[in-house]
C-alpha cells in the first residue's frame, strides 16, 4: 500500500483522534457483537482470551464522555413484567431469560430495539464452556428492549423459510426486513442461503439460495440506515430522487427545476419595488433582545384575516419535521479472499423480493482495497465504508476504504499516522455525527492479537469523515409541492404582517408567525416585544400624551444587517426548510448562510449549508469555504478545504516545473539544430580527402575521437558498424566525430559534419617590405588566414556560395573567376590576381616545350609564395 503524500501527512493527521475509555472496560474479547443506537454503544457476548470461556455479558459506552458500564446484573434477571405492548403480545414476544452465552452471531438495531441471531455456545449439558465437542450453534432470536433494557423472547412459527443454525454470517435490516445471509454450520461448511424475517409480523417469509462463501472473517452485509436519506442507484451518476423528494439536482448542486423556473415570468421572491417603508425594529448582529424599540407602522395593507392566520398556522405545522417511515435500501454485499492474490466481488440484493445483482467487475480505482481480514464496514450517504485488519509482513495496520456508490470508484481514507502502531481492531460508524470509530489498544501488538482474533477496547479513535467528504446527507423533510407554496407565500404581500429591513435600505414582508414557528430568535424576539407593547397599552398614554392606538403597533420592522440577497435567501429557507433556489446556491450566499446558522443555532440551515458547500468546493472556492468553516466551527469541511488548497499549490507548482522543463528542452533541441546546420562540403568522397593534404590531416585529427575499431575475428571485424542514428532508417550514419562514446546523439550522417578546422594554423611575422600585385590572373588557393577576407572578398565568397567543388580547379580567365564556396566550412576565398600552386601544378603537367613559358610560371609561382607568405594581397 503507497505511503501518505509528504504533503498531506500533517493534514491526514488531523482527521482523526484518539481517546482513552474509562469506566467498566470490557476485557479482550473474541467474536463479540458491537452495535451503535444513538449516543450509546451496546457490547454482547463473546468469548474471554485467558480462560478460553463464552460470555453473555453486555457493556454499554457512553458516547459522549467514552464511559463504559457493565449491566450484565440488571439487564440479565429476569423482570417480574411478563410482557410489553398490546394484550396480543404474550403469544408473539414476552420476557424472557438473558441468552445463553455465545460468540459469532449477529446483532442489529431495529427501532428502539437490538434484534440477535445465531451464533456458537455451549451446549446446555456441557460442564465446560471451553469443551469443543458440546459446543452448537444457534437459531434462535432474542430482543434486547432498549428502553426498559430487558431481554425478549420472541416466538417465530416454524416455516420452510425458517434459516437453518449457524454462526459467522452476516445480517443486515431493509426496511422492517432482517436478511440474514451465510454463515458456517457447526461443521466449519459454508451455508449457501439467504433468509428473511420480517420484523413486524416476526415470521420467516422468504428463502433463496446464494452461491456465495460469505462469512465474517472476509465479507461484510450493510444497508442505509432509512433515516431519510436517499442512497443513489449503484453506478449511476446521477442519483435519482423518488417522489415526495426534490428533483434531481444540476452540476451546481441544486434542483434543476428551480433553474428552470428561475428564468420564468414569475419571480421566486417578491419584487422590491412593491415594498413599502415602515417603521424599524433595530436588530444587530448578536446583540441582545433588548435592543427592540417598536415605533408606530405605515404599512398600507390591511392585517390579514382570521382564515388567512388560520392558513398559515396550519402551513407552519405542515412545515414542521415530521417522523420517517422506515425505507427498504438494498443491501450490499462485500467479499475478498485470497489474500495473496485478492479477489474482489460486490454484489446487491435490491428489495423487496432482494435479488441479486453481481457488480464486481464495475469497482474501480487508482488503487483498490488490498485483502482486509474480519472487516467491517457501514453505509455513510453515498459511500459504502469498509474497514479490517490488514497483514503482510512489511506491515501490519488498520487500513479503511470507501466505495462510490453512484461510480463504484474505491478511495482510501488517509487517517495519517494513528494506525501505525498499536493493534486496532473493530470499526462502526457513528452516523449521527459522521464519525468513524475503532477500538483498540495503542500499547499492544496487532499480529499477536490476530492470532487471538482478539478485539481491545482501552482505546478509541475517531476519524472524521467530512474531512473526506463522506457524510449523512440532510433529509428531504417536506414534498416539492409544499416547497413550492412556502416561496408562494413568501411572494405575497397580502398573507404578511411584518419587515424584514436589510443593509441596503431593501424591505421585504413577512409573516412573523412562521418566522416564529422555525426560527426561535425571533420568537423569542417578537414575544418580548409584545409584552412591551402590552405594558405600554396597559398605561393607555403614549410619549406624547395622547391615547394609545394599538393599530400603530400592528406592524413592526426587523433590521437584519445582511445585505438583501443574503436575507432573502435565508428567508426562503425559512419558508420551505430547504435550500432550493438558485440565489441560495450562490457561494457567498451560502457561506453567510452557514454563518447565520452558527450565530442563531439553525442545526437544519447549518447541514443544509454545508453540504451545499461540499458539493461546490473547488480550487476557487476553497479559500472562502476554508474562513467560513474556521468562523463557523465546521472541523471537516475546514480540513477538506485546506486539502483542496494545498493540493491546488501542489498542481500549480508541477505544471511551473513542467513548463520549464519543457522550456529547457525546447532550448536544448534548438541548439542542437543550429548546430547541425552547417553545410556538407565533400561528404563521403574519399579522392577529395586525397586529393587535400589539409582535409586529409583534419580527417586524421577526427579519427583520434573514434573508438578503436574491433579485433581481428570479431564478427563484424571487416565491416565495423555502431548502433547509431540512420540516415534514411536503413543504412546506419556515421559517427560524428565531435560525439563521445555513448552519447544520445550516437552517431551521424557525413553531410552532418563540420570541417572546420580545431586551431588554426600558425601565422607568419609581418614582412619587411611590401611586394606590389603582378597583373597576371591568379588562381584561388585553399589556405586561409586570420585577417585574409576583406568586405570584397566576402563579397565574392558570398556570390559564389552555389558554385560547385569542380569548379575551383579552373583557371581565371579575363579578370573573372569562379569562387569555390567555401565561406560555410571556415575556408576563405584567395583574392584576385593570385596564382594557386594547384594550378602551377596543372600547368606543368600541360606538356608545354617552351621553356621561358615554365620559368615565367616558375617565376609567378614564387612570387605567388613570396606574397603569400609576406601577408600581401594584390588588389586590397
Amino acid at each position: 500500500m503507497p505511503a501518505p503524500a509528504p504533503g498531506l501527512q500533517s493534514i491526514s493527521d488531523l482527521t482523526t483522534t484518539s481517546r482513552i475509555t474509562t469506566g467498566d472496560i470490557p476485557p479482550p474479547l473474541v467474536g463479540a457483537t458491537m452495535t451503535i443506537v444513538d449516543d450509546k454503544l451496546y457490547l454482547f457476548g463473546g468469548r474471554l482470551i485467558q480462560t478460553r470461556q463464552m460470555t453473555n455479558s453486555l457493556y454499554i459506552l457512553h458516547l459522549s464522555e467514552f464511559r463504559w458500564e457493565n449491566v450484565t446484573e440488571v439487564v440479565n434477571v429476569v423482570p417480574t413484567k411478563p410482557s410489553i405492548g398490546d394484550p396480543g403480545a404474550e403469544d408473539e414476544m414476552e420476557v424472557s431469560a438473558p441468552p445463553a452465552e455465545r460468540y459469532f452471531h449477529s446483532a442489529n438495531a431495529y427501532k428502539n430495539s437490538i434484534v440477535y441471531f445465531g451464533g456458537m455456545g455451549p451446549s446446555a449439558t456441557s460442564s465446560s464452556a471451553s469443551d469443543a465437542q458440546d459446543l452448537i450453534v444457534f437459531d434462535d432470536i432474542k430482543v434486547l428492549d432498549l428502553e426498559l433494557l430487558q431481554w425478549r423472547q420472541v416466538r417465530i412459527p416454524t416455516s420452510a423459510h425458517s434459516p437453518k443454525p449457524r454462526y459467522a454470517h452476516l445480517s443486515s435490516i431493509s426496511g422492517s426486513k432482517l436478511v440474514v445471509v451465510g454463515g458456517q454450520d457447526i461443521a466449519n461448511q459454508y451455508i449457501e442461503e439467504i433468509n428473511v424475517l420480517d420484523l413486524d409480523s416476526w415470521q420467516w417469509v422468504a428463502s433463496m439460495p446464494f452461491e456465495k462463501h460469505c462469512g465474517s472473517y472476509r465479507s461484510i452485509a450493510v444497508s442505509g440506515s432509512g433515516q431519510g436519506s436517499t442512497i443513489p442507484q449503484i453506478g449511476s451518476e446521477v442519483d435519482q430522487a423518488s417522489s415526495g423528494q426534490l428533483s434531481p439536482t444540476s452540476s451546481d448542486g441544486f434542483p434543476t427545476s428551480y433553474l428552470r423556473k428561475a428564468s420564468s415570468n414569475s419571480s421566486l421572491h417578491y419584487t422590491p419595488s412593491l415594498r413599502k417603508s415602515s417603521s424599524n425594529l433595530a436588530l444587530k448582529k448578536g446583540g441582545p433582545m433588548s435592543r427592540l424599540s417598536g415605533s408606530s407602522s405605515t404599512f398600507g395593507s390591511s392585517p390579514p384575516s382570521e382564515n388567512n392566520r388560520s392558513s398559515i398556522y396550519r402551513l407552519s405545522h405542515l412545515m414542521s419535521p415530521s417522523p420517517v417511515q422506515q425505507q427498504e435500501h438494498p443491501i450490499y454485499l462485500y467479499s475478498n479472499f485470497n489474500f495473496t492474490d485478492v479477489k474482489r466481488e460486490l454484489q446487491v440484493l435490491n428489495p423487496p423480493q432482494f435479488s441479486t445483482q453481481d457488480h464486481s467487475h464495475s469497482m474501480s480505482g487508482s488503487i483498490l482495497p488490498p485483502g482486509l481480514r474480519f472487516p467491517t464496514g457501514a453505509i455513510a450517504g453515498q459511500h459504502l465504508l469498509l474497514s479490517g485488519t490488514y497483514l503482510t509482513n512489511a506491515q501490519q495496520t488498520f487500513s479503511i476504504w470507501s466505495l462510490n456508490l453512484s461510480s463504484l470508484v474505491w478511495t482510501r481514507i488517509d487517517t495519517g499516522t494513528v494506525f501505525n502502531s498499536g493493534s486496532w481492531n473493530r470499526g462502526l460508524l457513528m452516523e449521527d455525527s459522521n464519525a468513524y470509530l475503532v477500538f483498540g489498544n495503542k500499547s499492544r501488538n496487532l499480529a499477536d492479537d490476530y492470532q487471538n482474533r482478539q478485539t481491545n477496547f482501552e482505546h478509541v479513535s475517531i476519524v472524521d469523515l467530512e474531512a473526506f467528504g463522506i457524510y449523512q446527507q440532510p433529509p428531504t423533510t417536506m414534498t416539492q409541492t409544499a416547497q413550492e407554496l412556502g416561496l408562494g407565500l413568501l411572494n405575497d404581500p397580502a398573507m404578511a404582517d411584518f419587515e424584514i429591513l436589510t443593509n441596503d435600505n431593501q424591505r421585504i414582508p413577512v409573516n412573523s408567525a412562521i418566522l416564529s414557528a422555525r426560527w426561535p430568535y425571533f420568537g423569542a424576539l417578537l414575544r418580548e416585544q409584545e409584552e412591551q407593547d402590552a405594558n405600554d397599552a396597559a398605561l393607555g398614554v403614549t410619549a406624547e400624551g395622547s391615547d394609545y392606538d394599538p393599530t400603530l403597533f400592528s406592524k413592526r420592522t426587523l433590521t437584519l444587517p445582511e445585505p438583501y440577497t443574503v436575507v432573502l435567501a435565508f428567508l426562503q429557507y425559512l419558508y420551505t426548510d430547504h435550500l432550493v433556489t438558485a440565489q441560495q446556491h450562490h457561494s457567498q450566499v451560502l457561506s453567510q448562510l452557514l454563518l447565520l446558522a452558527d450565530m442563531y443555532g439553525l442545526d437544519r440551515l447549518r447541514d443544509l449549508a454545508t453540504h451545499a458547500l461540499h458539493q461546490m468546493l473547488n480550487m476557487s472556492t476553497a479559500a472562502m469555504v476554508y474562513e467560513t468553516a474556521a468562523l463557523s466551527q465546521q472541523t471537516g469541511l475546514q480540513i477538506r478545504s485546506l486539502k483542496v488548497m494545498i493540493a491546488a499549490k501542489k498542481m500549480l507548482q508541477q505544471q511551473q516545473l513542467k513548463l520549464q522543463q519543457q522550456q529547457a528542452q525546447s532550448q536544448s533541441v534548438s541548439a542542437n539544430q543550429a548546430w547541425r546546420s552547417t553545410e556538407p562540403i565533400y561528404g563521403s568522397d574519399p579522392q577529395a580527402y586525397a586529393s587535400n593534404p589539409y582535409l586529409s590531416q583534419q580527417q586524421h585529427i577526427n579519427g583520434l575521437f573514434q573508438p578503436s575499431p574491433p579485433p581481428p575475428g570479431s564478427p563484424n571485424g571487416s565491416e565495423y558498424r555502431r548502433m547509431s542514428i540512420t540516415n534514411n532508417g536503413s543504412q546506419p550514419g556515421l559517427p560524428h566525430p565531435m560525439v563521445k562514446r555513448g552519447s544520445l546523439l550516437g552517431s551521424m550522417p557525413p553531410q552532418h559534419w563540420n570541417t572546420e578546422p580545431l586551431t588554426p594554423p600558425p601565422v607568419s611575422p609581418p614582412p619587411p617590405a611590401v611586394v606590389p600585385p603582378q597583373p597576371t590572373p591568379a588562381k584561388t588557393s585553399f589556405f586561409s588566414f586570420p585577417g585574409s577576407k576583406s568586405k570584397a572578398a566576402a563579397a565574392a565568397a558570398a556570390a559564389s556560395s552555389n558554385a560547385s567543388i569542380s569548379s575551383s580547379s579552373a583557371s581565371i580567365r579575363s579578370g573573372s573567376a569562379n569562387i569555390p564556396a567555401f565561406a560555410g566550412m571556415g575556408v576563405a576565398p584567395m583574392p584576385f590576381g593570385m596564382q594557386s600552386d594547384t594550378s602551377s601544378i596543372r600547368s606543368g603537367m600541360s606538356g608545354g616545350s617552351d621553356e621561358a613559358k615554365r620559368a615565367q610560371d616558375e617565376k609567378q609561382r614564387q612570387d605567388a609564395m613570396r606574397r603569400v607568405m609576406d601577408g600581401q594581397f594584390g588588389g586590397y
